[in-house]
């Protein structure tokens, strides 16, 4: 059985806004459903002035922020709080069900399916 969401990976810096300021990519285990996003933002509750609720956005499997290069590891513990407090309510509230199973089962199929056409396509 799962143990919910997870960070999949370590930050990775893929725009760079001004001078030591990024957009950040931080991967997920899997693509997070609309109750466990939900869990995650009320996480955000005591999150620290400069990084405010809703600051990180997320789209499949990918968690996204801006950040300066000093603040991402600090930004990365909040993150990691807020991902184990949406995992700890989202099992207490029995919310990982067959649809969450389901949705995981979609996405290791969409994966093989990307990996598929990026192997035709690799001597392109």
């Amino acid at each position: 059985m799962s143990t919910g969401i997870r960070r999949a990976g370590p930050p990775q810096a893929i725009q760079k806004l001004r001078e030591n300021s990024f957009v950040i990519h931080v991967p997920l285990s899997e693509p997070p459903g609309a109750d466990w996003k939900r869990l995650f933002y009320d996480a955000q509750r005591a999150a620290p002035p400069d990084f405010p609720p809703r600051s990180c956005e997320m789209n499949g499997a990918t968690l996204r922020f801006r950040s300066e290069a000093a603040s991402v590891a600090e930004r990365i513990g909040w993150i990691d709080k807020w991902i184990e407090r949406a995992n700890e309510k989202e099992a207490a509230l029995g919310v990982r069900t067959e649809d969450a199973r389901l949705r995981r089962e979609e996405h290791t199929r969409e994966l093989q399916e990307i990996a598929g056409w990026n192997a035709r396509w690799a001597k392109l």
